[in-house]
């Protein structure tokens, strides 16, 4: 694989991800209206689709991101 992720990128991929690369991404996209403030999370999603534009569908499908799915949060 010719691209390099940050961590930061595999976490915002592993929360969005669907079964194609395409559709992680549209996913992704989804929320650029709710974070269009936010410079840092903008940037970060921005290069994160960036570099996903890049990838193959088959290097998407071989991405290992069971590290960085985070389980949801326990209501208190």
């Amino acid at each position: 694989m010719r691209v390099r992720f940050e961590e930061e990128e595999y976490f915002v991929i592993a929360m969005f991800e669907k079964d194609s690369r395409i559709g992680t991404m549209e996913e992704i996209r989804r929320v650029l209206p709710f974070i269009r403030e936010d410079g840092e999370m903008l940037a970060l999603v921005n290069s994160t689709l960036k570099k996903m534009e890049q990838l193959t569908d088959q290097e998407f499908s071989r991405l290992d991101l069971e590290t960085y799915v985070q389980e949801p949060a326990e209501e208190a």
